[in-house]
């Protein structure tokens, strides 16, 4: 089945109202019930693979990461010039 993005917000919430501080193993996968047309082991591929790379866990419950735009550097082009005989003879390239 696909899933929905209010299917992966309901996922996130379910997960936020299972977690346990201080243990190994925060999210308690045996007190999740399934959702409607989704089992469990579902709910987990779905978290572990595809939602928790993109969210942060501050120790009390999961947040959405903060996107940062990479900005890609421009190289500028120099002009080089050279005369040659005098001035009869001008090489011009861009660098």
């Amino acid at each position: 089945m696909n899933w929905t993005a209010t299917e992966d917000k309901h996922l996130v919430d379910t997960i936020n109202r299972n977690i346990y501080r201080d243990s190994k193993r925060p999210i308690q996968w045996k007190n999740i019930r399934p959702m409607e047309r989704h089992t469990v082991a579902a709910m987990q591929t779905r978290w572990t693979k595809f939602i928790q790379p993109n969210y942060n866990f501050n120790g009390y419950r999961y947040t959405p990461k903060k996107k940062t735009v990479k900005r890609k550097v421009e190289t500028k082009r120099v002009k080089v010039s050279r005369s040659f005989f005098w001035g009869a003879l001008k090489v011009t390239r861009y660098e």
